[in-house]
């Protein structure tokens, strides 16, 4: 297969340029070269002017057909010349591409996480194997993140009345009315005590 064509299935509108193409009865191998601007530093987010070195890195890439393809991406290594950055050099990341710490590219990242998403761990896991997905279940599950709770206040706050044995003083504990997120014990669910828990836990509630 040409290197053009590759590129442009592969790579559509990606920074790379491929250089070599291998193919085998099961794997396709391609050997590309980062061509896009400078990298920004990861901490300090200045863009880099002058190049440490250069190197290799492999990546996982979403199969051709019944061929699994690896990606042999050399990229450049860059200096951080900002004087007050504690970070000396870094690594320069092709965006659509490769990510930090990531053995897989990102459109297989994606691929792997809607399955984890779906199916879980073991199904998961199987389903990729039939698909030459080269993931196992520990991975697929470190793909899957917790949705970040909201630091604002709630916009409705439930009181559930509940006794920790029968015949005891019923308390009150509130939560996130809208999604049901338990906020915590409120005490008695008089009014006055009502209001001085939602003030300790909401200084600025969006609800009164």
């Amino acid at each position: 297969m040409a290197s053009k064509a590759v590129e442009a299935v592969l790579f559509p509108g990606i920074d790379v340029r491929v250089e070599r193409v291998s193919a085998s009865s099961d794997v396709l191998v391609v050997e590309a070269v980062a061509i896009g601007r400078p990298g920004r530093c990861p901490d300090c987010r200045k863009r880099a002017r002058r190049v440490h070195s250069a190197y290799q890195r492999a990546l996982d890439e979403r199969p051709l057909g019944s061929r699994r393809v690896v990606v042999r991406l050399r990229v450049r290594r860059y200096f951080c010349d900002r004087k007050n950055c504690s970070r000396r050099t870094f690594a320069e990341q092709v965006p659509g591409l490769s990510e930090w710490h990531r053995r897989s590219s990102t459109g297989l990242t994606g691929w792997l996480r809607s399955i984890a998403v779906e199916l879980g761990g073991r199904p998961a896991a199987r389903l990729c194997r039939r698909l030459r997905l080269a993931a196992g279940r520990t991975r697929l599950l470190r793909l899957l993140t917790a949705p970040a709770v909201p630091d604002r206040a709630p916009r409705v706050l439930g009181v559930d009345e509940f006794a920790r044995a029968a015949g005891s003083r019923r308390r009150a504990c509130g939560n996130r009315g809208t999604r049901r997120i338990r906020v915590g014990p409120v005490g008695d669910h008089e009014i006055p005590r009502l209001s001085g828990f939602c003030v300790t836990q909401f200084p600025t509630p969006a609800v009164t």
